[in-house]
């Protein structure tokens, strides 16, 4: 058995990491994009729920009355 003998010429133990580890990051920025496309990681939920919090936060802080924040959230619900 020859060692080095192939078509690579001795690269295989300098690229064979280096696609490895490439791999790992495609699996990993896969994983990532894909929890965020179903809102489970990120900025805690679907964009519609935090406005909706946001909304009420800001009624409970007194910034818009009970008409804006009707008007406002049947607008959400659309």
């Amino acid at each position: 058995m020859m060692w080095g003998g192939d078509q690579w010429g001795g690269f295989g133990m300098v690229l064979g990491p280096i696609f490895m580890i490439l791999i790992l990051v495609g699996i990993v920025v896969g994983a990532i994009y894909l929890l965020r496309l179903f809102g489970v990681a990120g900025s805690g939920g679907p964009a519609p729920d935090r406005a909706l919090m946001l909304l009420k936060e800001r009624y409970a802080k007194g910034e818009i009355d009970t008409q804006e924040f009707e008007e406002r959230k049947k607008l959400l619900a659309h």
